[in-house]
């Protein structure tokens, strides 16, 4: 059966996506298929018959009239054969974007329009969108302040934005399309192609996506150290680059400066340290330690404390100094010095001063633990002090020409006034008072290689350390006598002491203390033996 072409025209108005509207010259409607109904919300009985102008918007229904008019009066048209982005007018009063192909035809002398219509909404919003895009992208590129490099997988240039065009002094217009050489160092060339043709191919990405530090290269041929952020993409088959690239002269020269005096800085330290350790030499570890981690003000002050007072001397120096020379001497005076120090920095002293041969130590400033284990820690001080003198003196045998030597110590405990005496220009860290000058005259009054110390410095040790009472003493300079003891050692060390024998008319003593079972009692038949002679018992 044959088909008429009028049934295959209509079903293709029919099932065609465009709207598709015909016309006669009077511009009214005479057909609107299925597609102008979706796209302009009208029914097709409700505009068939009627004039094109209610798919008009407002605006542009004049125009629409005299154009209308104008090709059936005239035959000319100007839109005719052509596709046209126009608006229309939908039944809810709203307008959106078409796009019209518009022809005409004639029967007689009647004249036909017939539009296919398009509704290109979507298209026109993304051609908005586009547009936005590239605008941002333009206030980017011409706002940003480092410069924006785009090349393509040969390597020409693509995109160059204008703080580039500052940065390596050429014009967009001179890069675009050109390779990007000319901005690289030539010792970096041949690695820059390798490295495009290698992320083109494939292979690793070692900068991309991240940022190194490199070298720029001027017009004018001068080479600066910039930073570069590269990225890639894939557009179809092309891979595309852009760098960020930033001019790090600046920065490279602030930490240049900034390496340069961290150097001056650390030679400073190091200077300072020196000149630290020197002075160090002139001060006791203990206001040393004091005065460098802040916990001493150095200003004119001073305050009362109870210390620990030591002195001593040597015994027979002065008559040495006329028999010996300088330099061997000093050498001696030196090494003895030295030792003492050792040892009394060891025991927590504040070494006062050294006065020729003789020695001042107090304990309890400007670092206490308490008056009781500060007058022990000095006693202990004094009998290593005495150990070690020992030992010296044995080596001194030859080098003195047979004068033995002997150290005199004196100890005493009492308030005395402690801080920095002196000027503001001239500080000196010391103690006066009489507790000083009573542990002076005990150190002058105490016999060869003895240890005197007063009743007060006994009260706090005697738990521990062994004295033997002397008595008391008349000194000058103190309108009382002074009770003293002489230092033994310490009791844990005594109980390991070798047997004691001793007898005469009228008394025996035998005592074996590592045999002792009962040390209190053995401690309470020596002080019933001391009471019944009738002397004081020293307490």
């Amino acid at each position: 059966m044959a088909v008429h072409a009028s049934e295959v025209l209509e079903a293709v108005i029919r099932s065609a996506s465009d709207a598709i509207v015909t016309a006669d010259s009077n511009g009214d409607i005479m057909s609107w298929n299925d597609a102008a109904v979706r796209m302009f919300g009208h029914a097709a009985e409700d505009v068939v018959g009627k004039s094109l102008t209610v798919i008009v918007p407002k605006r542009f229904r004049k125009a629409h009239k005299v154009g209308l008019t104008r090709v059936v009066a005239t035959g000319e048209t100007k839109i005719v054969g052509h596709t046209v982005e126009v608006f229309g007018h939908h039944a809810d009063g709203s307008e959106f974007p078409i796009e019209l192909s518009l022809s005409t035809w004639t029967i007689g002398d009647e004249r036909f329009f017939s539009g296919i219509i398009r509704d290109i909404t979507e298209r026109v919003q993304m051609a908005h969108q586009i547009e936005q895009s590239q605008q941002r992208l333009e206030a980017i590129l011409s706002s940003a302040n480092d410069a924006i490099v785009s090349i393509d997988q040969e390597g020409a240039v693509v995109l160059w934005n204008e703080h580039a065009a500052e940065l390596f002094g050429y014009s967009e217009e001179e890069m675009l399309d050109e390779p990007l050489a000319a901005i690289i160092p030539e010792r970096f060339r041949d690695g820059h192609v390798t490295g495009i043709e290698r992320v083109v191919g494939g292979g690793e990405r070692h900068v991309i996506g991240s940022t190194a530090e490199l070298a720029g290269l001027h017009r004018d041929g001068r080479e600066f150290p910039m930073e570069l952020s590269l990225a890639t993409w894939s557009d179809g088959n092309e891979r595309l680059f852009v760098g960020v690239i930033r001019d790090i002269t600046e920065r490279k020269r602030a930490e240049e400066a900034l390496s340069l005096a961290n150097k001056s800085l650390g030679q400073k330290n190091e200077q300072l340290e020196g000149l630290s350790a020197k002075l160090a030499k002139y001060l006791s570890r203990q206001v040393y330690d004091s005065i460098f981690e802040g916990r001493t003000e150095v200003e004119v002050q001073s305050y009362r404390k109870e210390l620990t007072v030591f002195f001593s001397d040597l015994q027979g120096f002065t008559d040495l100094t006329d028999r010996m020379e300088a330099e061997p001497l000093s050498e001696l005076l030196n090494s003895y010095l030295g030792e003492m120090s050792h040892i009394a920095n060891e025991c927590g002293g504040t070494i006062d001063k050294f006065i020729g041969d003789g020695i001042m130590i107090f304990f309890g400033d400007p670092e206490t633990h308490g008056r009781k284990a500060d007058a022990i820690a000095c006693v202990r001080m004094a009998l290593q002090m005495r150990k070690r003198f020992m030992e010296l003196r044995e080596a001194w045998q030859s080098a003195t020409g047979g004068t033995t030597l002997h150290v005199r110590m004196g100890i005493n405990t009492g308030f005395c006034t402690v801080g920095n005496f002196g000027s503001e220009d001239r500080l000196d860290y010391t103690i006066v008072g009489g507790p000083v000058n009573a542990a002076s005259r005990l150190e002058s009054t105490a016999t060869a290689d003895q240890i005197q110390i007063s009743h007060e410095t006994y009260t706090l040790i005697k738990d521990e350390i062994y004295c033997r009472p002397i008595g008391e003493i008349s000194v000058k300079g103190i309108a009382h006598k002074l009770r003293t003891y002489e230092v033994i050692g310490p009791l844990d060390e005594l109980a390991a002491a070798e047997p004691i024998l001793a007898e005469g008319h009228g008394f025996h003593v035998q005592l074996d203390p590592t045999a002792l079972n009962d040390k209190t009692a053995a401690r309470q038949a020596l002080q019933d033996a001391l009471e019944a002679l009738g002397d004081e018992v020293p307490q």
